[in-house]
This record gives C-alpha cells, structure tokens and sequence, in this order.
C-alpha cells in the first residue's frame, strides 16, 4: 500500500502504479482495495486521531440477487488519482461509490462504473421520471438506439397514420 493521506489538508492520494494496468492508459481502481488501503491507515497511529475516511456497506444479497456494495468517501476527504507525465484513465470497479463526486481535478480522467437499482425518492419510494433522466443524463452519452420497426422481435406493418390500420400487429 502506497496510498498517502495529508492530515493537514485531508487528500488521500492514490498512486497510478497501486492500481492494475488494464491497457496503454487505461488502469482499474478496485473499490475493495481502495477501501482496504483507506482502513490501514485508519489502523495506523497517524489516522486513528483523524475522523474517519469512509462509509461502507457490504454486499447484500435479496431475493437470490446480490447487490454490490458501496464505499462513500466521507468527512471532507478528497481522492487525487496521482498524475503523471502522460494523461491516463482509471475504471473504478467492484461497488458503487462516491469518488467522482470528491475527486480532484486534475489530468486523470475516472470512469465511474456504479450501477442504480432502485433509487429512492419520487412519490411512491421509486424515483420520479425526472430523477432517473437527471442521473441517466449524467451516465449516458449519445442517443439511445432503438428499432422502430420491431416491438418485441415483431415486424411492425402499419403506417402510423390514423384509419388505414396505423400499428399492426404490434
């Protein structure tokens, strides 16, 4: 473990070469390590006076579905992926967390990886429209492709226009 936490100005910063290399500036940034690196230091006798780094919950599985867990980077902590002479990317994988959002900026770009399940809020526990459109514009990037001429692996034969049998069979 090469990670190095300034007490003073409460940056962990994580070196390109504790993470595994993927392909020419591609690494992985596994949320387990990062999260098992962060408790070492927590362990240590610099970080027990120091507030905790992290938040997280484990896996859980519901009804035969095992849920990933999550790592949420808390009390002001900031995560700098440490740059390099070269521009590199890191994937971070293994559970859903919070590192774009306390990451710093700088010549490092992340590719964030969380997967939403149920997102809470909304009128009835599940998100609104608008809350899913809100986070699926923040993931997706470019149109979404879709076949207008199948539904359901059936060939549409209508025209679409109103008293000439616009939608058979679908």
């Amino acid at each position: 473990m090469a990670i190095s936490v300034n007490c003073a100005t409460k940056v962990v910063t994580v070196p390109q070469a504790d993470l595994t290399y993927v392909s020419a500036g591609l690494y992985e940034l596994s949320v387990e390590n990062l999260r098992l690196w962060l408790k070492d230091w927590e362990d240590s006798e610099v970080g027990m006076a120091m507030p905790d780094t992290h938040r997280r919950n484990a896996p859980v599985t519901l009804s035969g579905t095992t849920y990933a867990q999550t790592l949420e980077i808390i009390n002001g902590y900031t995560i700098t992926l440490e740059p390099t002479a070269t521009p590199w990317t890191a994937r971070v994988v293994g559970g859903n967390h919070n590192v774009a959002d306390v990451k710093t900026v700088n010549h490092v770009s992340l590719l964030i990886g969380n997967s939403a399940g149920l997102i809470v809020g909304g009128g009835g526990g599940g998100a609104s429209a608008a809350e899913v459109w809100a986070y699926s514009s923040r993931t997706l990037t470019g149109n979404v492709p879709a076949n207008i001429k199948q539904v359901n692996d059936v060939t549409i034969t209508g025209t679409g226009v109103a008293g000439s049998d616009p939608w058979r069979p679908a």
